[in-house]
């Protein structure tokens, strides 16, 4: 995080609830904004200047409400990436369900924890700068990328993730989302595939600030030195394929491909079910985990003479 405070927006019509939020808050490191209502919400939102990396929701308001809000922020292109924490006493699977599919990734069910607030919104924040730092990437990166047909390459660490996500999103139409996605898998290939690094541990690691530290002490294992992640990228007839492999033991990818309820309140493993919403047509892990495969589709290509070319399609 940079030394600029990240700002958040705090929505709800309930100016007791706005004072717990702040008073929760207010010893963070952010800037934060109140809006009392469904309509200043996205007048503030709209304000490009205002520049926002989070936004705390409440979902039952009068007039505009919590879903509503979230479904113009979708139908805009400036807003739709803006990492959104609904908070509501609205939570039953039933309801949950309803705000994951509207595209809430971050979810607290109120009266809440001090916390568990600052652990979501946290986490919600630091999405909100990843956003960020692949937009300022994607302007730098070179357009020659997308002349790429088919490339070959091996990671080790979480920077080489990142790198590689930028790069290969950089050839793929609607670059922000497949950044997004790839750097989830990739990265999920290394800290989880190759350093071992599971669910639950990492929940530990986070909680007492020692993640960073355990990821290089992994790394530097004899065990780990020589694992790699490798990624085939194939520009095919109707779409872009990208396989990751990783060394690793595998695992139950069935937990991860859709948001869980039970585990809304925790500050990490929606990656794969946000990349799978998100960014790619398609999922697939072979084997047993340690493999995937996704596909953005493209648009067919058709030569001059108008006949398509004779690329191999896209996995059924």
């Amino acid at each position: 995080m940079n030394d600029t405070p990240a700002r958040i927006l705090l929505v709800d019509d309930d100016d007791l609830n706005l004072e717990i939020l702040v008073e929760y808050l207010k010893d963070e490191p952010y800037e934060l904004v109140q809006a009392h209502d469904g309509e200043q919400a996205l007048e503030l939102l709209r304000e490009k200047q205002q520049g926002f990396q989070a936004l705390v929701l409440d979902r039952m308001m009068p007039g505009v409400n919590g879903l509503e809000v979230l479904a113009q922020l979708k139908a805009d292109e400036q807003l739709q990436w803006l990492p959104v924490v609904m908070q509501t006493s609205a939570g039953s699977p039933h309801e949950i369900c309803e705000g994951i599919e509207a595209g809430v990734f971050f979810y607290l069910t109120k009266p809440f924890h001090q916390q568990v607030l600052l652990r979501i919104v946290g986490a919600a924040v630091e999405e909100g700068l990843k956003w960020e730092r692949i937009s300022r990437k994607l302007v730098h990166q070179s357009r020659i990328v997308e002349l790429l047909q088919q490339g070959r390459f091996r990671i080790r660490t979480m920077e080489e993730a990142y790198d590689l996500a930028i790069l290969l999103g950089r050839a793929c139409p609607d670059s922000e989302k497949a950044v997004f996605g790839l750097n989830e898998l990739l990265a999920n290939g290394v800290e989880h595939g190759n350093l071992g690094i599971g669910f639950d541990e990492k929940t530990q690691l986070q909680e007492t600030e020692r993640w960073d530290e355990e990821i290089q002490l992994r790394l530097a294992l004899p065990e780990n030195v020589q694992k790699v992640v490798e990624v085939l990228f194939e520009r095919l007839s109707d779409c872009i394929q990208v396989t990751i492999t990783d060394q690793g033991h595998g695992f139950d990818w069935r937990e991860y491909e859709h948001i869980n309820a039970n585990r809304m309140l925790e500050s990490h493993g929606r990656g794969i079910a946000m990349a799978k919403a998100l960014s790619f047509s398609q999922i697939e892990y072979r084997g047993a985990g340690n493999q995937v495969v996704c596909v953005i589709k493209t648009k067919s290509t058709t030569s001059q003479e108008g006949v398509s070319e004779t690329r191999p399609p896209c996995l059924p």
